[in-house]
């Protein structure tokens, strides 16, 4: 069997799935990756065949033609082209979000596809007790509306969901097969440190204005002197400047700071984290899933995380942590420090966040994926 993987777009979870859908599948089937120079740059592909894409996708709005249709439009006849050319069984587009209300209006395929939806949200309410404003509601909705239309198509097989409730949702309506998959395992695992030898906070990954900066400046804003907290991650070149600026409110208040937004070694920033007392997850949008809530986990360090997300639900029900309002400082810095200065608050969450990382993930990504195309 052939399998075409399909990633236009470059950086942060892109590259890393990429990597672990190929990483699952090589050895038990054909698999080529059809995906930016910027992607296949940064992968080991010596199992698998490559082709490439050319230039990542751009950022919406960055430049001419560059409004969300044209992109869409663009990017299906990429991956139509790229099934034309590899002939694959099955393709798989790993980042069908900004793509899916097209895509559902397509014409059909020569394969089998499957796409990956990341960011699901209507099922909030009823799920997970999480208000939506109207217009969150109403783009929600036609969010799913779409997702019904791609899974009554002929050549639909089937859609990848982070969060396990978004799934079962789809789950019980007509259509192709709606499968969970859960993170992939850690290549590298952190030996933890005990309680008495952590310190301070730890905050890791792609830092943009969806980490919620901002709010983690107001609550940092009194009564934290001398806390340490160490930032590491890429930044959005857009976004470097407010970042400094932010940085620097944080230390006229006392926070001792400890940033690296180079490219880190990821033993590097694992170590950081397995010798933190806490680790800051986002304060600042609504993700369906956490890869460095796995991270954490793996590294038995208790988190902070907003309240009104699927990910603080996550937090919430396996006792991984500890949830706040994002929009009240004095709560969010409360949570912060009960971590923090806690010596024992390690121990505390320990085996929960053993049993996280070890019996829902483990090593369950790669048999989802396969027996997604009957291969296990």
């Amino acid at each position: 069997m052939k399998v075409c993987l399909f990633e236009w777009n470059a950086g942060g979870h892109h590259n890393f799935y990429a990597q672990a859908f190929a990483d699952a599948l090589a050895g038990h089937a054909d698999v080529v990756l059809a995906a930016s120079d910027q992607l296949l740059e940064s992968l080991d592909c010596s199992r698998i065949e490559v082709r490439s894409l050319g230039e990542a996708r751009p950022r919406p709005g960055s430049g001419p033609a560059t409004d969300k249709a044209t992109l869409a439009k663009r990017e299906i006849e990429l991956l139509r082209q790229a099934v034309e050319e590899t002939r694959p069984d099955h393709a798989a587009v790993l980042f069908a979000d900004p793509i899916l209300r097209w895509l559902a209006a397509a014409p059909r395929f020569p394969c089998k596809l499957s796409i990956f939806i990341m960011f699901a949200t209507a099922h909030f309410p009823r799920a997970h007790g999480l208000s939506l404003s109207a217009r969150e509601r109403i783009s929600a909705e036609y969010k799913e509306l779409n997702v019904r239309r791609w899974r009554r198509r002929p050549d639909a097989n089937e859609i990848f969901g982070l969060d396990p409730e978004a799934v079962r949702r789809w789950q019980r309506q007509r259509g192709a097969a709606a499968r969970w998959i859960p993170e992939p395992g850690l290549e590298l695992e952190p030996q933890p440190l005990s309680g008495p030898e952590r310190h301070g906070c730890f905050m890791f990954g792609h830092i943009d204005e969806r980490k919620g900066m901002d709010r983690l400046v107001a609550a940092l804003a009194a009564g934290c002197e001398d806390l340490e907290l160490s930032i590491y991650g890429a930044v959005a070149p857009e976004y470097r400047e407010r970042l400094e600026a932010e940085l620097a409110e944080m230390r006229a208040c006392g926070v001792v700071l400890d940033t690296d937004f180079t490219r880190v070694p990821y033993a590097d920033a694992m170590a950081r984290m397995a010798s933190a007392r806490c680790a800051l997850l986002s304060f600042g949008w609504r993700p369906a899933g956490s890869r460095v809530l796995l991270e954490a986990a793996v590294a038995r360090t208790p988190v902070v995380v907003s309240d009104d997300c699927a990910v603080g639900r996550l937090v919430e029900r396996h006792g991984l942590g500890l949830t706040a309002p994002p929009s009240e400082p004095t709560k969010l810095r409360e949570a912060i420090l009960a971590l923090a200065l806690d010596p024992g608050a390690t121990d505390r969450y320990a085996e929960n966040m053993r049993r996280y990382a070890e019996e829902l993930h483990g090593d369950r990504f790669p048999i989802e994926v396969r027996a997604a195309f009957g291969l296990n």
